[in-house]
């Protein structure tokens, strides 16, 4: 077995790559008006999932099927959420940002009319494919356009800020979801969905520039694209930050998974405190998201993403004890489970930053191959908590703990990784 070379974390300032030439004017926008337009891109997918939950069986009684036919529109839902990211990536890297990013939003708004049409349950299943397939852009090609316009510590600031607006959707699309199925017909969301892909096109077309200039294009073709993955796939600069992200988002899926049935079914909590528990980890993850700069400043980069991971990874084992000991009492469960949620606020950005950085010229292919990782790595928890249910907390504890200690184990590596070249054609 060859050694491994250890060298030193890395810092904020071994991460001041030059900015691709990008038009000045372009660069120096207010990172206010970045997060909201790419915050925004980033929440259209996640209101596709989270105000269409509460519907499902209206939804089934209105097509006459079963609640689990309905499921399966979801299922095709995540399936295109993970396929689309492989696409968009090259072909922002090839056209640039904005053509890419009209086209998914202009599908996302006709499938969701489509989708609010429907009367059949398999036309709704293929239309919430095309959906998925159109929400993906948003979240692929805002984080290439970070990495064009921002570096290091800003970088990091504006996925903070991009993830400020992300985190209002888990709070809001489940109460709006709820409010509309009580008062309307449930194709009512998929209209308000088409009305907000609509906006998120004109905040598009209006407020964001091109950042990937012609003359930083690729113009290769599929087997370009597949040869960048390789490359990226074999470069522990790209891979290592990107399963850190990619199993912290895990223990947060399988927490989004298993939650409802530990709150409302094991502990008895009414539903409105179900909603207030939810908010408030969503909350922490905010919060500790905003913070994430100025303890970038005091632990840099990867000593950050080591400290938030330890302290996921001890709050799942607490965790796993209290519920295997028959101790995992409300109180616990739910500081436990502020914990695991909150330090994703920490590890999301920053994981983004260090998995784009080296990479400027292919940032569209970094984000979509880093998106569909940490898509996968989610949908695999969130089986495994599924498949392993019991009636107890018991599996769900056990994949949280699971994924954050491995998470752990992957952020403890990045200091003894060697330097490779990276992936730039």
């Amino acid at each position: 077995m060859t050694d491994c070379v250890e060298i030193p974390p890395i810092e904020l300032t071994d991460l001041q790559e030059p900015l691709p030439e990008v038009e000045p004017a372009v660069v120096q926008r207010s990172t206010l008006r970045y997060a909201l337009v790419l915050g925004t891109l980033n929440a259209l997918g996640a209101l596709g999932i989270d105000m269409y939950l509460p519907a499902f069986p209206l939804i089934a009684h209105s097509l006459g099927v079963s609640v689990g036919r309905v499921q399966l529109s979801l299922v095709s839902y995540f399936v295109a959420l993970a396929l689309g990211q492989v696409f968009y990536g090259p072909l922002s890297d090839r056209y640039g940002r904005r053509t890419p990013l009209l086209v998914g939003l202009t599908l996302f708004t006709l499938a969701s009319i489509g989708s609010a049409l429907t009367t059949d349950i398999n036309m709704l299943i293929g239309m919430r494919f095309l959906q998925g397939i159109g929400a993906c852009a948003g979240s692929v090609i805002s984080r290439a356009v970070v990495r064009d316009l921002r570096s290091g510590e800003e970088a990091a600031r504006l996925f903070a800020s991009m993830l400020l607006v992300l985190g209002v959707s888990p709070i809001l699309a489940p109460l709006m979801g709820s409010l509309i199925t009580e008062v309307f017909p449930w194709q009512t969301m998929f209209w308000l969905l088409a009305f907000l892909g609509m906006l998120a096109f004109a905040s598009v077309w209006f407020l964001l520039d091109e950042s990937h200039p012609t003359h930083r294009r690729t113009d290769g073709g599929i087997g370009q694209a597949l040869r960048t993955y390789g490359r990226l796939l074999a470069d522990p600069r790209y891979m290592l930050p990107v399963l850190s992200g990619a199993l912290s988002q895990a223990v947060v899926f399988a927490y989004l998974s298993a939650s409802p049935f530990i709150y409302i079914t094991l502990h008895h909590v009414a539903p409105p405190v179900y909603s207030m528990l939810f908010a408030l980890n969503a909350i922490a993850l905010i919060g500790l998201a905003q913070a994430n700069v100025v303890l970038l400043r005091r632990f840099g980069a990867r000593r950050l993403v080591r400290f938030a991971a330890t302290l996921q990874t001890v709050s799942a084992l607490v965790l796993l004890t209290a519920v295997i000991m028959h101790f995992d009492i409300l109180l616990l469960v739910c500081a436990c489970f502020f914990v695991c949620v909150g330090m994703q606020g920490l590890i999301g950005p920053t994981s983004s930053m260090l998995t784009l950085e080296p990479y400027p010229q292919i940032a569209g292919a970094a984000s979509a191959l880093s998106g569909m990782i940490g898509f996968a790595c989610a949908a695999i928890s969130g089986t495994l908590v599924s498949a392993h249910f019991n009636g107890t907390g018991l599996p769900s504890s056990e994949v949280v703990a699971g994924c954050a200690a491995a998470g752990l184990a992957v952020s403890l590596l990045k200091a003894r990784s060697a330097g490779q070249p990276a992936a730039t054609t």
